[in-house]
């Protein structure tokens, strides 16, 4: 019983989980974070691990996602600093991009409540890549950055608590199912070959 509310809770985790980070991938495209692009395409992939793993009873393939599920964690930490700008971080700083563009967030332009600003006319030519101002934004991108990864924090702890459960269930499993002789294919074949050897013998006694 534990092991199965333990399983349809990490299923329901990892399914959650690769909602969001779709949700997240689609706005990271649209603001050219290439880093982030590239890490939550990695986190993608292993939540698909995971959530293969424990629907097929994989322990290491939930290993995976837990050892993973924690680097998760330590990424969105550093998220969140970058965006509220703590340890010298900046927000404005072109690390997330590679330095290939000067997009910076796709909610600093269209965040809750903001308003673009487009550039005047007749001062000079537009830059395609050049991020246009937003004014009147009820939320700075900045805290909508750090809720998102916030919420990726919470569930990749969740996550990383119910793996560890679930291993360790699938673990004692495998371990009394080899202790009564589940694993081990040995104990019948001597039985047979025992059993073969007798009826042998007595096929060749005299009468």
């Amino acid at each position: 019983m534990g092991c199965c509310s333990g399983r349809c809770a990490l299923i329901f985790l990892c399914t959650f989980q690769l909602v969001t980070a779709l949700e997240r991938q689609v706005f990271d495209f649209l603001g050219y974070q290439w880093v982030p692009i590239l890490a939550t395409f990695v986190h993608i992939v292993v939540v698909i691990l995971g959530l293969f793993g424990t629907i097929q009873y994989r322990p290491r393939y939930i290993v995976v996602y837990a050892v993973w599920a924690a680097a998760w964690i330590t990424w969105n930490i550093f998220i969140i600093c970058f965006y509220l700008e703590v340890g010298g971080l900046s927000k404005d700083s072109k690390l997330l991009t590679f330095n290939l563009s000067r997009h910076r967030s796709w909610w600093r332009e269209h965040g809750p409540g903001c308003l673009r600003e487009e550039p005047a006319a007749g001062l000079g030519p537009l830059d395609s890549q050049a991020p246009v101002p937003a004014i009147g934004c009820t939320l700075e991108h900045g805290y909508v950055e750090a809720l998102h990864s916030t919420l990726q924090i919470l569930v990749a702890l969740l996550g990383f608590i119910c793996a560890c459960y679930v291993v360790s269930v699938f673990t004692e499993e495998e371990d009394s199912f080899d202790f009564i002789g589940g694993f081990d294919p040995f104990p019948l074949y001597h039985v047979n070959e025992k059993s073969s050897s007798l009826l042998f013998q007595q096929a060749y006694l005299p009468a």
